[in-house]
């Protein structure tokens, strides 16, 4: 942004030839307004203002090169005159000397700090050169001096926004909304960051509104596409992504998104395709690898699946989650002898799932110490192969180390270690356990109950049942329920107390060790996909699974049985959503025992 109303030849308004040469500038007649102001330098080759708004005119007309001549030679005669350094600032944006302009618009700020524009620009030269703070600081001052001004606004807004500060921006592309509502740039801003902070359907109506004045917006395509998708609008989502992908036939993102869509889905052909499309068009595309190789393995392609899912670690959300150690990675190496550190990492199911690993290292050689959460300590202290366990990230000490789910990718073999238990519970814990539920359950079956999962995943919608939807269950005599779940999950058991006794457990299962013992002492565990899933696997306890039709790679594709628990059993939707058939199943299961 420029502005030369206020610094003009200095015979304007007193020399017909200076009035002449404004009015055609003015006017957009560029040819005739250089050709008198050539001819005023040909009398007055040290007019500073003439040669200012030469250079003006050079800079509309796109001549940077002679644009920078002419305020140079402007500056060497009004050294501080704030409109010529700020123009020469934007100069020097043009042709991307960003140091440069910085330091025109710091003079320019410097002669004039009540200059909104200054202000504004300087902050536009420091986003370009990475001090994204000091810009957001610059905005903010122009802002202060003029609470409307436009281009600060937006300016503050998209710098917030990539500081990943997205509460503050929403506030300021709102501020700079009022300011111009129909603004693309605005709404583009405004439903990126209303995405990020989950207001996914006030994100689809920004971009709709986008595309209501271009419709082949990629930008607002994609982003209306991620936020229909987020709000598990699967096949409006993917119309939406097909449209953008009409617009950009090789984009690898689209392609990568269309596939995480159809795998919500459960149509893994089509997400397979397009995954191995994104990866043609990008071949480092990390995304896509670890989408495929999760794929791979729920089909039971385990060498192709680890080698694919080892990207998670380099996409944009792994390489802040899988911060390298100060030692050696393992890649396969030889260990015999040598001290291995098995590091945690995803949630506890992934954890308790995967530590049965230290076993195998430790069947290799390894003296193998785990890495892991206080809540998972004492549990994965009594595991088979484990010298010890660690709760904090060592500093070094070992000849390697590795991510959990890391290990089967370098193993020769690729068979799943199924022998279980691999996990124990504390024998007093459990003493006192069975002791608790034979005095609550008497000579029925003890049956320990989960239906609801973290409500911060994705798609925890369809992987958590409500409680009411499993009341079927309660017909079966001869039974005792005992809650084992925790969380908000929990006040659902009051709507159904005096129609289906269950008594809670949850408060009392502070740990996972406590949780192990509690499941000790229980005949069979009917849960939904959750960590008491894995914890009651690992324990080779009799466990259902309940899983929505699009169930987690570790489940498999089909059938009742899983090669990494072999005492689950799984009752699978046949349609996403649909829980009654799946507890009709498992009514009739429960009543054949």
């Amino acid at each position: 942004m420029h502005n030369a109303s206020a610094f003009t030849p200095q015979e304007a308004g007193t020399n017909p030839a200076a009035d002449h040469a404004l009015t055609l500038h003015r006017a957009g007649e560029l040819e005739g307004a250089e050709n008198a102001y050539l001819a005023i330098l040909d009398a007055r080759p040290c007019d500073a203002g003439t040669l200012y708004m030469l250079g003006v005119l050079y800079l509309q007309r796109q001549h940077i090169d002679r644009a920078i001549e002419r305020f140079d030679a402007a500056l060497s005669l009004a050294p501080n005159h704030a409109d010529c350094l700020n123009d020469r600032g934007i100069a020097a944006l043009a042709c991307a000397d960003n140091e440069g302009a910085e330091r025109f618009f710091r003079r320019a700020v410097a002669c004039a700090p009540h200059d909104t524009l200054a202000h504004c620009n300087l902050g536009n030269a420091l986003r370009r050169i990475d001090r994204r703070e000091e810009a957001l600081l610059s905005y903010q001052q122009a802002l202060a001096l003029d609470a409307d001004f436009f281009d600060a606004a937006l300016g503050s807004a998209d710098v917030l926004e990539e500081l990943s500060r997205p509460g503050e921006a929403l506030a300021a592309y709102r501020d700079a909304a009022r300011l111009a509502p129909h603004d693309t740039r605005v709404l583009q801003g405004l439903g990126t960051t209303l995405n990020a902070v989950r207001e996914h359907a006030q994100a689809a109506d920004a971009f709709q509104r986008i595309l209501q004045q271009k419709p082949d917006d990629i930008h607002a395509l994609f982003g209306l596409a991620f936020a229909t998708d987020a709000q598990l609008k699967f096949d409006d989502a993917l119309a939406a992504y097909q449209r953008a992908l009409e617009v950009a036939p090789n984009s690898s993102t689209l392609h990568n998104n269309i596939a995480f869509t159809l795998t919500c889905m459960s149509r893994y052909d089509e997400a397979d395709d397009h995954l191995r499309r994104a990866i043609e068009t990008t071949p480092d595309l990390s995304d896509a690898y670890k989408l495929l190789g999760m794929s791979e393995l729920r089909r039971g392609n385990y060498q192709r699946g680890w080698t694919y899912y080892e990207h998670r670690k380099t996409t944009r959300s792994g390489l802040r989650d899988y911060p390298k150690l100060d030692m050696p990675e393992w890649q396969g190496e030889p260990i015999d002898g040598k001290r291995f550190l098995l590091a945690r990492e995803q949630g506890a199911g992934d954890q308790l799932q995967f530590v049965r690993y230290a076993d195998v290292l430790r069947g290799q050689g390894a003296i193998v110490d785990v890495w892991t959460s206080a809540e998972l300590a004492p549990l994965f202290s009594r595991v088979r192969g484990v010298r010890r366990v660690l709760t904090n990230a060592p500093e070094g000490g070992y000849d390697y180390y590795s991510r959990m789910m890391s290990v089967p990718a370098w193993l020769q073999d690729d068979t799943i270690p199924c022998a279980t238990p691999y996990l124990s519970a504390d024998a007093a814990q459990v003493a006192r356990w069975r002791a608790r539920l034979i005095q609550s359950a008497g000579d029925s079956r003890k049956i320990g109950l989960v239906w609801a999962g973290n409500p911060q995943h994705y798609l925890d919608v369809y992987r958590s049942a409500a409680l009411c939807a499993l009341e079927p269950l309660a017909s079966v005599r001869g039974l005792a329920w005992f809650a084992l779940q925790k969380g908000v999950g929990e006040a659902q058991l009051d709507g159904l107390a005096h129609r289906w006794p269950i008594c809670a457990l949850g408060q009392l299962l502070d740990d996972f060790d406590a949780t192990a013992a509690a499941i000790e002492s229980l005949d069979l565990v009917i849960t939904v996909d959750t960590s008491v899933a894995h914890l009651a696997g690992a324990l080779g306890k009799p466990v259902w699974v309940l899983l929505p039709k699009q169930a987690d790679w570790r489940w498999m594709l089909s059938g009742e049985t899983n090669p990494w628990y072999p005492t689950a059993r799984l009752f699978r939707q046949q349609v996403l959503g649909e829980w009654a058939p799946v507890v009709e199943r498992v009514r009739h299961a429960l009543e054949a025992l």
